[in-house]
């Protein structure tokens, strides 16, 4: 198992400032509404070192931005790392078992990473996943069709959200339906294990739940050698044609792992996330469902204004100086994407939610650079069928008032686990 970064040995800490001694990304009013306090480090301190998290927090979009294109000297090999460093005995549960998941793609450095990025991206292209679409109509209408039936009130994230991204998902990869909630309680368990603060009991429980998944992604690859299929693990068997210079069956175990967390987990979140704004503002959504808000700028603005992925994690690999702070090589730093997309600087009045804004489309929730997320236009896709869907189905629909938002405490991953609705 290779070294995480959790075990590096690095500088001795900085000095910590004023807003390094407040930020503290589990609490609680955090967790729920974390653009108040970010802003105001944005104006006071827009680079800080966390003690509770041992990073740099970066906060401005131009920063944000200048990293995440600097792959020569800030690395992504700590972004799937454990924040909080695995007890001894969640760490034997790994070490001591067949698990091996090599970072290739989110988590690996040139040279190998841009030979990773085209070969498992060939058939991810916009092309092969526009071909979803006709499946994506039909889920949607299909999870509508249930809320209908059960009637009003309604949780729009467990009826909608939550579902459609990972039947999408288990389309392409070639999974039955019925494994969707299996592969959903994984996805909320490696939030919490890789970047939240577990317990050493909870570290124990989600690393066996880690390891049980990497069997089953290991069984699924394998399936797919004996009968390829029309999805994504046997097209890029069919594409290696036995030639490990191409890629390992290691490699593409590893892969079609890590995709059954990423490509749709963010997806889950980002829908809800956009939705509970949109609804939150009866005059947008009327705008929706009369045909005069354009759907896609839509969601570029939501993506903005509640990204899914909050913050991303980079290694600095020589001395750097961002915005005139000194950060010494082996530093951790935490890019608040969530505080870059209302940098005042890149976008104006960031605070409102306009769905004409020009530049939303500017916004750091894909990444950007070599890393670029390759399920971006999937993931697009998915959300617009879903808004369009519900404003031609459901066009009065509506947030129950006085619910409490329920989030996972962690520092990357922000999405409603409930949103009632009635019409």
């Amino acid at each position: 198992m290779r070294l995480l970064a959790s075990e590096q040995v690095g500088s001795p800490p900085p000095e910590v400032t004023e807003a390094g001694r407040r930020f503290d990304p589990f609490h609680p009013d955090f967790v729920v509404d974390p653009y108040p306090t970010l802003a105001e480090f944005q104006r006071s301190e827009p680079i800080f070192y966390s003690p509770v998290l041992d990073s740099w927090i970066v906060t401005r979009y131009a920063t944000v931005r200048a990293v995440l294109r600097d792959t020569d000297r800030f690395s992504p090999r700590i972004v799937s790392d454990p924040l909080t460093p695995l007890c001894p005995h969640a760490r034997d549960i790994i070490v001591n078992s067949e698990f091996d998941v090599p970072g290739l793609l989110v988590n690996n450095d040139s040279p190998s990473h841009p030979h990773c990025r085209k070969f498992f991206g060939e058939p991810l292209k916009p092309q092969r996943l526009a071909s979803l679409r006709p499946f994506i109509e039909k889920t949607v209408s299909a999870q509508i069709d249930r809320m209908i039936e059960t009637g009003s009130p309604a949780d729009l994230a467990m009826g909608l959200t939550w579902d459609v991204p990972a039947l999408v998902l288990f389309r392409l990869l070639g999974i039955p339906d019925e494994d969707v909630p299996q592969v959903k309680e994984y996805a909320d368990s490696r939030v919490v294990l890789l970047w939240g603060r577990p317990t050493e009991e909870e570290q124990i429980r989600l690393t066996s739940g880690a390891l049980a998944f990497f069997r089953y992604t290991t069984k699924l690859v394998h399936s797919r050698l004996e009968n390829p299929g029309d999805d994504y693990p046997s097209d890029v068997i069919r594409q290696r044609a036995g030639d490990d210079s191409q890629a390992t069956i290691r490699d593409i175990i590893a892969v079609t792992f890590n995709l059954l967390f990423a490509g749709h987990e963010t997806t889950s979140s980002a829908s809800a996330n956009i939705l509970s704004a949109v609804l939150s503002r009866p005059e947008i959504w009327a705008g929706v469902v009369d045909g005069s808000i354009n759907i896609s700028k839509l969601v570029e603005e939501g993506l903005r204004f509640d990204p899914p992925v909050q913050a991303w994690r980079r290694l600095v690999k020589e001395d750097a100086v961002l915005d005139g702070v000194e950060i010494p090589a082996g530093s951790r730093l935490l890019l608040h994407f969530a505080a870059a997309n209302r940098d005042p600087e890149r976008f104006e009045e960031p605070e409102l939610f306009n769905p004409e804004r020009g530049n939303a489309g500017q916004h750091t929730s894909f990444g950007i650079g070599a890393h670029f997320c390759l399920g971006a236009t999937l993931a697009r896709i998915e959300i617009e069928t879903m808004i369009r869907q519900l404003a031609e189905r459901l066009p009065g629909i509506k947030l129950v008032p006085g619910q409490q938002p329920d989030y996972l405490p962690n520092t990357s991953f922000r999405g409603l686990r409930r949103l009632q609705v009635s019409w």
